[in-house]
């Protein structure tokens, strides 16, 4: 079994009264953020990361600080930085959404983070490493790294290797520590900016999973005119609605089918929320994303039959065209699928019929392939319509 690491990293203040002025000014957002590759990938993506460092920063840390007002600079080192063979790992939670009692204080607070971003790496990744940079007075890193080793013993009965594996101050943990400040610069009020849709373009690619508490339909840097023609804002709510009802009911499935379909569909709703509510994404870009996830390759045949019909079985609105798949946003989205699977059908039941007639024909109507109950609405279509 090939060995994943995750150097972690992650950016924002603890501070839950977001009306202080001080030295330190109250971020509205925390954000945790773990670069995830295979071991044996390791080296090859610090020798990128590397070059970054010489490139861009005179072969210092990578600090978004010192990129923060250079757009033009940012998007050329999240390009460069796309080179590395490596995987995103984030969780995003908004403050100020923290209404709840017990999230007043910043101990609570701590442990929320610890439980949450532990739950979601676990769920993700079983099977570990966990490395972060040096802790010092860090919080955060200091309190997650006992709550992991607290939470998951190693014993004769638990197969999972999930824990910490040591502390580096290397490239990859200012790489993790450099996306979570680019992120902040999407969602973060205190630091938003107007180009937030093209970094999270560049990063598309990288993202493995992004995770938002609380998980509002609000949570979009998509904005998308509402007279478009692409765009229903009612069929638009009706498909992320139903979209996060399956994942908030299968996202902790063990189920190895089920995981599957939570990774296509979390890509496919964090598509349309934070790129483009009208692109199709094609199967193999699905199907890579699966990959990436579960670390097996799936066949077209399963990702079709066992995947995308299968979401559609369970009530999740997805539209399809030679073009990909998607979650619908228009009348035009829901056109294409019909159009689609009537390409599909519509020749598979005029070969049905034509077969059935022919034996019909030849037996002087002794054999009906089409009389059986099981085939009683086949039959309703093609022979009593």
């Amino acid at each position: 079994m090939q060995q994943t690491v995750a150097f972690l990293s992650e950016w924002g203040n603890d501070t839950l009264d977001l009306s202080k002025r001080g030295v330190e000014v109250p971020t509205t957002h925390f954000i945790i953020t773990a670069i995830i590759l295979n071991k044996e990938d390791i080296a090859s993506a610090k020798r990128v990361i590397e070059a970054v460092r010489i490139r861009h920063f005179a072969g210092g840390n990578l600090d978004p600080e010192l990129t923060a007002n250079n757009h033009e600079k940012q998007k050329e080192i999240l390009e460069d930085i796309d080179e590395a063979p490596f995987k995103v790992f984030a969780v995003i939670v908004d403050k100020r959404q923290l209404i709840g009692e017990g999230l007043r204080y910043k101990g609570s607070f701590h442990k929320f983070l610890h439980s949450l971003a532990d739950r979601e790496l676990f769920r993700l990744l079983p099977n570990l490493d966990l490395v972060s940079g040096p802790i010092g007075d860090n919080t955060f890193m200091k309190g997650f790294v006992k709550y992991v080793e607290q939470n998951h013993i190693s014993n004769l009965f638990n197969e999972s290797t999930f824990g910490f594996a040591g502390i580096e101050n290397d490239g990859l943990v200012q790489a993790a520590g450099y996306i979570a400040g680019t992120l902040a610069r999407c969602y973060d009020e205190t630091v938003i900016t107007d180009q937030r849709g093209e970094y999270i373009e560049l990063l598309r690619r990288k993202l493995l999973s992004v995770q938002f508490f609380p998980d509002t339909f609000r949570t979009s840097i998509v904005q998308v005119p509402y007279s478009c023609e692409n765009y229903n804002e009612t069929l638009a709510t009706l498909s992320t609605n139903l979209a996060n009802d399956f994942l908030h009911r299968k996202s902790l499935s063990p189920v190895p089918q089920l995981k599957d379909q939570v990774s296509c569909l979390g890509y496919l709703l964090f598509h349309f929320r934070h790129i483009n509510p009208t692109r199709y994404i094609t199967s193999f870009e699905l199907m890579e994303h699966i990959r990436a996830r579960t670390g097996k390759k799936v066949s077209l045949h399963y990702f079709q039959t066992k995947v995308i019909a299968q979401l559609r079985d369970a009530g999740v609105l997805i539209a399809s065209s030679s073009r990909g798949y998607k979650l619908p946003a228009s009348e035009a989205d829901l056109n294409d699928f019909v159009s689609h699977s009537n390409t599909i059908i519509s020749p598979m039941l005029s070969r049905v019929k034509r077969f059935r007639d022919q034996v019909h024909t030849a037996t002087s109507g002794e054999i009906d392939i089409l009389a059986h109950q099981e085939y009683a609405l086949i039959r309703k279509i093609v022979v009593d319509f």
